[in-house]
């Protein structure tokens, strides 16, 4: 009778620790590594022209009338921008990032570039926790949500930049 009752209190202990869940909650850091890549060759010959064109057309201002508003410096690099600021950018996507059940604990960290055409070109992976929550992760970035930026610029023509964003899995 003993070894019965010691057999269902052990079974009932172990049938209880083998059905405790553990909660796992996710975190979006802020941008990091932000940085224009560099133009290519031929891009940078049209970057060029446009930089002479706007030192040139301001010259020709200042010797004709000398009233001329000097606005270069806002043809200078701008970096890319996410279509309602990037905080809303970082809220879709902690919204919209489901934590699979067979997701591990650890930091989901990319690198994501902006291209020409104001659009993600690609994300590369630097780490993650498992294959779910990669997937997770590239399903995300597939939605048109996501896909909504304004490019990085240099005197007004579109240039690639990057930047890398982690997600990270926590138990709760």
């Amino acid at each position: 009778m003993k070894k019965i009752i010691l057999m269902l209190i052990l079974l009932s202990f172990l049938l209880g620790c083998g059905s405790r869940k553990v909660s796992l909650v996710h975190y979006i850091s802020t941008l990091e590594h932000i940085k224009i890549l560099p133009p290519t060759p031929e891009e940078r010959k049209v970057i060029d022209s446009l930089k002479s064109v706007a030192w040139a057309t301001l010259e020709k201002c200042r010797q004709e009338n000398g009233n001329c508003i000097d606005d270069i410096e806002r043809f200078g690099p701008t970096e890319a921008a996410f279509k309602g600021g990037i905080n809303n950018f970082r809220k879709i996507l902690f919204e919209n990032f489901k934590v699979q059940r067979n997701a591990q604990k650890g930091e989901n960290r990319l690198r994501v570039t902006v291209g020409k055409e104001n659009t993600i070109e690609k994300i590369d992976f630097l780490s993650y926790t498992d294959d779910a929550s990669r997937k997770e992760i590239e399903r995300l970035f597939q939605s048109n949500e996501l896909n909504n930026w304004y490019s990085a610029k240099i005197y007004r023509y579109p240039v690639k930049q990057e930047f890398e964003i982690s997600i990270s899995i926590e138990e709760n």
